[in-house]
């Protein structure tokens, strides 16, 4: 049983250098999946908008918003994972991108 905490606390300290990856990743995924919501519930907000500013809507959402809640959520959220131990860390990362995966299959983003 130590060999198998060996190899997680081995394979989760491989992490640590990628925490700032690994949360950009992590956050793309769940707007990946939680964009077509956030459409549809802008869509339904600015229907009736003329065309360009309907445009400049989703640009804005899109180019800025997403990538705005990105650049600044995932040093946050590198920071919270970079105080899991190893073994946590391993465990966290591939549950969380295995439930984002799952509810993007439920989405019927897959």
């Amino acid at each position: 049983m130590n060999w198998l905490l060996d190899l997680t606390g081995h394979v989760g300290r491989s992490l640590y250098p990628y925490l700032g990856d690994i949360a950009i990743a992590l956050l793309a995924c769940v707007l990946v999946v939680l964009s077509p919501d956030i459409q549809l519930f802008i869509r339904r907000r600015i229907i009736t908008w003329p065309f360009l500013a309907r445009t400049l809507v989703f640009v804005l959402l899109v180019a800025f918003g997403y990538g705005m809640v990105i650049t600044q959520a995932a040093p946050y959220l590198a920071s919270q994972l970079a105080q899991l131990s190893p073994q946590w860390l391993l465990l966290v990362v591939c549950l969380s991108f295995t439930l984002i995966g799952l509810w993007a299959e439920r989405h019927r983003q897959m």
